[in-house]
């Protein structure tokens, strides 16, 4: 995150985000693994949501993930319904998910939390890149913030998984 955020909860450039991205992702590779072999820990790419990156960052984390097509990536998407209409309006698409795949996020093996707000075109489009929902009823319920329609979701023949929440009060 590199824009519209807490000044303690944010990065200070893209720059400096995408090297701490990096540095990260080239650490979790020397990372041992376990005695058959197999990767423990897999990096991912991770755009927090759309409204937190600048244009700038969100281009950079795409070239980074065409780079990288093992890499999975995550974020978040239509969780409520201001959030859509911002991001919307903020970047001139005509969807939410149309942002992710215009930077060159949205794809096999992109997961996007929430999915909440999601309409039947974007339904198609994520389905189309393979790319697939990590739906939260804990959260959703807590924030009073809609309900994935899980049943369209897997109509439409995109992956569904669902996140496990914890609350401490």
């Amino acid at each position: 995150m590199d824009w519209n955020c807490p000044g303690y909860y944010i990065e200070k450039t893209p720059e400096a985000s995408m090297c701490d991205t990096i540095k990260l992702i080239d650490h979790i590779r020397t990372l041992p693994r376990s005695c058959a072999g197999e990767t423990l820990v897999h990096p991912i790419i991770t755009p927090r949501f759309a409204l937190s990156c600048s244009d700038k960052l969100l281009t950079d984390l795409g070239t980074l993930a065409a780079s990288l097509p093992h890499v999975s990536i995550q974020t978040h998407i239509s969780e409520n319904r201001r959030e859509v209409e911002d991001a919307v309006r903020r970047f001139g698409t005509d969807s939410y998910a149309a942002i992710y795949d215009k930077f060159g996020l949205l794809r096999n093996n992109t997961i996007l939390g929430h999915g909440v707000w999601l309409t039947r075109k974007e339904m198609k489009l994520i389905a189309k890149r393979g790319a697939g929902v990590a739906h939260c009823p804990t959260s959703n319920f807590y924030l009073g913030s809609g309900m994935a329609r899980v049943g369209l979701l897997l109509d439409h023949g995109i992956k569904v998984w669902r996140a496990a929440s914890a609350f401490v009060s």
